[in-house]
C-alpha cells in the first residue's frame, strides 16, 4: 500500500478555519470521483453529493430559515415582530453558516433497491463516505469542516432546495476551502497518529 495514501488517511483532519476559495469544478469532480471509487459503477452508491457555492448560499440560508425566497437585506424593513423577526434572525445566522469556505457539499443518503443491499447497510455506507471525502480533499490540498444542523434535513424548504426524493435523507455538510495562510503549514504538517486500541485473539 502506498505510503502517501496511508499518510493521507492518518493525517486528514478538520481545518481550523476556511477561506472563501473553492476548487474549480473540474478538480472538485475529480476529488468526488476519487472518493466514490469503483463502487460508483459496481455495485453502485447509496449516497450523492449536492454542491452549493457562496453564490447560492443565500438560497440555502433562506430554506434553512423556512423562507420561500431570499429577503432583500438592502431594503429598509418595516417594523417586524414575532415569527417574522425570528425568521429574519434565523436567515442571518444561516447565511453566515452556509457561507463557510468556498463551497458546501451536502452528503445525501440516496438508497437504491437495485443495489440488492438492505437499507440499513446502505445508510452505513453513506455515513462512511464522509471520511473518504475528507481524506480526498485533504490529499488534494483543500481544507474541510463537517457540520450538521439538527432537524434541517427534515425541513420542507430544505428538502425542496436540494430536490430530495421521499426516501432520501440529508446527513450533513462538508464545507471546503483553503486553510488561512497563517494556519496552512500547521494544517499540512505531520502529526503523531497514535491509532486505535487493538487486541488480538
Amino acid at each position: 500500500m502506498s505510503r502517501s495514501f496511508l499518510r493521507v488517511l492518518a493525517q486528514r483532519r478538520p481545518a481550523p478555519a476556511l477561506t472563501p476559495d473553492a476548487p474549480p469544478r473540474e478538480e472538485l469532480e475529480a476529488v468526488l470521483r476519487a472518493a466514490a471509487g469503483t463502487a460508483a459503477a459496481d455495485p453502485g452508491l447509496s449516497w450523492r453529493v449536492a454542491v452549493t457555492t457562496r453564490r447560492s448560499a443565500p438560497e440555502l440560508a433562506a430554506a434553512l430559515a423556512g423562507m420561500t425566497r431570499v429577503p432583500n437585506m438592502a431594503a429598509p424593513f418595516p417594523r417586524l415582530k414575532g415569527k417574522q423577526l425570528r425568521r429574519l434572525a434565523a436567515f442571518r445566522g444561516a447565511l453566515k453558516w452556509a457561507s463557510t469556505g468556498g463551497l458546501g457539499c451536502a452528503l445525501v443518503f440516496s438508497p437504491d433497491e437495485a443495489l440488492g443491499v438492505p437499507r440499513k447497510e446502505q445508510l452505513q455506507a453513506a455515513h462512511g463516505a464522509r471520511p473518504l471525502l475528507e481524506a480526498a480533499f485533504w490529499g488534494a490540498g483543500w481544507g474541510t469542516v463537517w457540520a450538521c444542523r439538527d432537524g434541517a434535513g427534515e425541513e420542507e424548504a430544505v428538502r425542496a432546495f436540494y430536490g430530495l426524493a421521499a426516501e432520501e435523507k440529508l446527513l450533513g455538510w462538508l464545507f471546503v476551502g483553503r486553510p488561512p495562510r497563517g494556519l496552512a503549514t500547521e494544517h499540512a504538517a505531520t502529526r503523531p497518529a497514535p491509532g486505535p486500541r487493538i487486541s488480538y485473539h
